[in-house]
């Protein structure tokens, strides 16, 4: 009874202890959820979401990647299937009429009045491109250049090659290339 309970407490306290080295991380998964879902409460909800599941199970953790590379993998499934449950909720409510896609404005609320700042024009475009791209792309595109992670770290966190990788970045590339020009917008902005 005694060795149940202390291997419990000691599950408990590295669980814990994990958790406390991913608190730095909260901000840039918040931004990343908030690319990904487009509202603030949506986005913080599944930042709670990811990081207790990382908790849960931390033991899972192989260090294959880095411990911010795996959360942001638990964070991705978890906003997509919240899209996917919203996709079909809303299918169900339209019913088949068209709906009007809204122009998104990424501002925290939680910040004061003076922080939040407008978007300029040519960032709502590339926001919206980059929105418009699909499962295989965008996140692709939020993890290198809203995150900045390295092509051999976005490979660990979608578990796909790194030639997968560098082939889809390419190809989301001249994808937003081209949505960008439709839009009167040309230049090179991702590299």
């Amino acid at each position: 009874m005694l060795s149940v309970r202390l291997s419990l407490l000691t599950a408990l306290a590295t669980a814990a202890d994990f958790m406390a080295r991913l608190t730095p991380y909260r901000e840039r998964l918040f931004r990343l959820a908030l690319a990904q879902l487009k509202n603030t409460t949506d986005a913080e909800d599944a930042v709670q979401e990811a990081l207790i599941k990382a908790g849960k199970n931390s033991s899972e953790f192989r260090s294959e990647a880095s411990e911010y590379t795996w959360v942001v993998r638990i964070l991705i499934n978890h906003c997509h299937d919240l899209q996917r449950k919203s996709a079909r909720r809303l299918k169900r409510e339209i019913s088949g009429e068209a709906s009007a896609q809204q122009a998104s404005q990424i501002a925290d609320p939680r910040a004061q009045g003076s922080e939040n700042i407008e978007l300029s024009e040519l960032s709502e475009h590339l926001i919206s491109a980059v929105n418009e791209l699909g499962a295989n792309y965008k996140p692709l595109i939020l993890m290198r250049y809203f995150e900045e992670l390295s092509y051999e770290d976005i490979a660990h966190a979608m578990r796909i090659n790194l030639g997968t990788v560098k082939s889809r970045m390419n190809q989301a590339k001249a994808l937003l290339k081209t949505k960008l020009e439709a839009r009167g917008i040309g230049g090179d902005y991702l590299g």
